[in-house]
């Protein structure tokens, strides 16, 4: 009776491990990218570099835009997670870019052009 005893915890066990395994998954955001704008005028992003909130995994679709009225270039990275510096936006030109946030953490975007131009992003919740 014993040994029939045995495999049967195992079997159980494991089934738990992978209900466990399964229900974290769907914890994290799923589905489209949340679109994030950011315009960039007089220094600043929307005026006032605000710190951004996110939830830990979720996809973001960020949309920047060089709203200058003078012929002021600016553009766009976020620090540690490998987006970039490219090439410096006119007045009116736009870039997009789409990330995947890791579970937490606190990142710079910065325009490259200005130091001191940029705000920081939260990942927190869950």
């Amino acid at each position: 009776m014993k040994r029939a005893f045995v495999p049967v915890l195992l079997i159980l066990a494991l089934a738990g491990a992978a209900l466990a395994f399964v229900g974290r998954r769907s914890e994290i955001p799923s589905g489209p990218a949340r679109t994030v704008v950011l315009r960039m005028s007089d220094y600043t992003f929307n005026g006032t570099n605000p710190t951004l909130t996110f939830e830990p995994g979720e996809r973001i679709h960020f949309v920047i835009r060089n709203d200058e009225s003078s012929p002021i270039r600016h553009n766009f990275r976020v620090v540690g997670l490998d987006v970039p510096c490219e090439r410096e936006l006119q007045p009116g030109e736009t870039r997009e870019v789409t990330v995947t946030l890791p579970r937490s953490g606190e990142f710079a975007y910065t325009c490259c052009t200005h130091p001191g131009m940029g705000g920081k992003m939260v990942i927190e919740g869950r």
